[in-house]
């Protein structure tokens, strides 16, 4: 060990002796080529410590030795005890020092790793992206090792480049910080498979969910299958009862067989009524909208109610002084409001309590576009509906009525009516807390806003009119022969035809018709507006009676195109013979006063 003392200089120099001078000039020259060889000395490692102060008795300061080892030790603890690796990496990739943090990742002992080559730890396909980024000196990498234990340990190197004096010469090492990815990876898949978890469960509730809505939705359709059963059954056996009694009575008991023709016709009311509340719930009914002034509606609908519900209900009509007229069809509002109020009074306790028809303009919800609105509510105080109850409540056929004394087509039928409308329907209620049911229903733009009807029910018996050739079309024989006997009995000359194809070949033929009846819906080929078509393109003009058992089939713009082509009406199923014939007289009277 060299050790080099520069505690002195030396006494002042007598500047009047020259001798003096040249000594101190001496000592001087001395002192810096001993200067000159120490610095050398640690530029080439070949210094231990320095010795810096002290005059080398015993009462002057102490002297302060300075090694490599003291100068960089609180770097040494720092880099040993952080959890990362820490490495100096040669130009050639050797190892030249590393903390014991990287010894532990790499599962080698500390003096095995220092002089080793890092690619020694690098399974061949990792070896040319390491060295890439050691070439380039600076930059990140994701990579594998192979551990001394064969193990593969995720990580991530950083490196920076460093240049170090060497002699007279700048030599390149690589200083860099590794870090184990293992635990991140880890947590990584954990948090993979916990989202795959999720993932799977949230497909599994959602396919139970999916699997709930169809099995609710086929019991609905269960209970509105077995209703239509229920109540036709009723109708058929009525009607098949009643003609069989009237098949034997007819020759005896003319009078008894008045009777039962009568219940078979009041049974087929029945089953118009049950397809009308079908046809509502399926929002496929044909509505006829027009302007209805709210509160008169709401009053006289209150003043009939009083009389049917009794003294004992307390029913009370409230109309917004600023309520506007509604868009809606009358009669079939008019029905809704009717069976709301009486499912409002089976809800009363006894039959006592109170009902409220309310009415006042509303901004639409949230279910409905923006618009006007007029919101019709019916409210009573009885016991409330349980979530359960409300949940279902407008199914078809779900009714909370004892047996025989619902359909459970009311609220369906409401619903439907609403949507229909163009509106919707909302219900509110709870156990023991009454039940408030909504609807909205759109605002009428002006006094002259109306929509025409499209169709007629059974109208007053026609007196006697015109005679006339018609075409009857219908595609079932049973239908097609009633409709054609009617006919002649009030005198027409009947010609029938099974199907489309058929009415035009007869067409084609050289018969020329006075008028065309047909049903709208039929299986085989084109239906009753596109025969109509074909029909006024041999015969234009010709008066239509369009047939059906509802109206929702045919676009309406397809029928107002029916409509102005020449004298046309729709006659909506079941009709009697009397309405039929009305309506016949009506069409070939017009046809004749257009020269058909």
């Amino acid at each position: 060990m060299r050790l080099t003392d520069s505690s002195e200089i030396g006494p002042p120099v007598d500047v009047d002796t020259m001798a003096g001078l040249r000594r101190r000039v001496a000592q001087l020259t001395e002192r810096l080529r001993e200067a000159e060889e120490t610095l050398d000395a640690i530029r080439a490692g070949e210094v231990d410590a320095v010795v810096v102060g002290g005059d080398g008795s015993a009462n002057g300061p102490s002297p302060r030795v300075y090694t490599l080892e003291t100068a960089d030790q609180p770097y040494r603890l720092l880099i040993e005890e952080i959890q990362e690796g820490a490495l100096t990496l040669g130009a050639d990739g050797v190892i030249l020092y590393c903390n014991q943090a990287l010894a532990t990742i790499l599962r080698t002992p500390l003096e095995r790793v220092i002089g080793a080559r890092l690619r020694d730890f690098l399974p061949e396909g990792q070896q040319e992206a390491v060295a890439q980024l050691m070439a380039l000196g600076r930059g990140r990498i994701d990579f594998v090792l192979r551990a001394g234990s064969g193990a593969a340990v995720p990580a991530h190197l950083s490196l920076s480049e460093l240049s170090v004096e060497d002699g007279h010469h700048l030599r390149r090492v690589l200083c860099g910080v590794l870090v184990d990815l293992t635990e991140r990876e880890a947590q990584a898949h954990e948090l993979a498979e916990a989202y795959a978890h999720l993932t799977r469960a949230t497909a599994e509730r959602q396919r139970a969910e999916v699997e709930l809505h169809q099995s609710r939705k086929m019991e609905a359709l269960g209970r509105l299958a077995s209703g239509i059963a229920h109540d036709f059954n009723n109708v058929l056996q009525l009607v098949q009862g009643s003609i069989a009694l009237v098949s034997k009575r007819m020759r005896h008991d003319a009078e008894g067989a008045q009777r039962f023709l009568d219940l078979a016709l009041d049974s087929v009311e029945r089953g118009a009524a049950v397809t009308g509340r079908l046809l509502a719930f399926a929002r496929r009914s044909e509505l006829s909208a027009a302007r209805v002034e709210t509160q008169p509606l709401l009053e006289r609908i209150a003043q009939m109610l009083k009389h049917t519900l009794g003294p004992a209900v307390v029913l009370r009509a409230e109309v917004a002084p600023d309520t506007p007229a509604l868009l809606a069809d009358g009669r079939q509002f008019e029905a809704v409001l009717v069976n709301l109020a009486s499912n409002a009074f089976d809800a009363l306790p006894q039959g006592v309590g109170s009902i409220t028809l309310a009415a006042a303009a509303a901004k639409a919800p949230a279910s409905l576009p923006a618009g006007d609105y007029v919101r019709i509510t019916v409210t009573d105080d009885g016991q409330g509906m349980t979530p359960e109850v409300l949940e279902r409540i407008t199914e078809p056929f779900f009714t909370t009525k004892p047996k025989g004394k619902g359909t459970g087509l009311g609220l369906a039928m409401a619903r439907g009516f609403a949507e229909q409308s163009g509106g919707a329907l909302v219900i509110e209620s709870a156990a023991n807390r009454g039940t408030t049911v909504a609807l909205w229903l759109p605002c009428a733009v002006n006094d002259g806003e109306s929509v025409a009807a499209t169709e007629t029910d059974d109208g007053p018996t026609a007196a006697v009119g015109p005679r006339g050739s018609l075409l009857v079309v219908d595609d079932e024989p049973g239908v097609r022969a009633t409709l054609a006997a009617a006919l002649v009995e009030y005198g027409h000359t009947v010609t029938e035809a099974g199907d489309g194809s058929s009415a035009l070949a007869r067409l084609d033929e050289g018969f020329r018709p006075h008028a065309l009846v047909t049903d709208l819906s039929m299986l085989s080929g084109m239906d009753g507006l596109a025969l109509a078509r074909e029909v006024r393109r041999r015969c234009p003009g010709l008066p239509v009676v369009l047939i059906t058992g509802h109206v929702g089939d045919a676009h309406r713009a397809a029928l107002e195109e029916a409509a102005g082509d020449g004298p046309f009406v729709v006659l909506r199923k079941p009709f009697s013979a009397e309405a039929l014939e009305a309506q016949v007289a009506i069409i070939l009277e017009a046809g004749r006063r257009l020269g058909r």
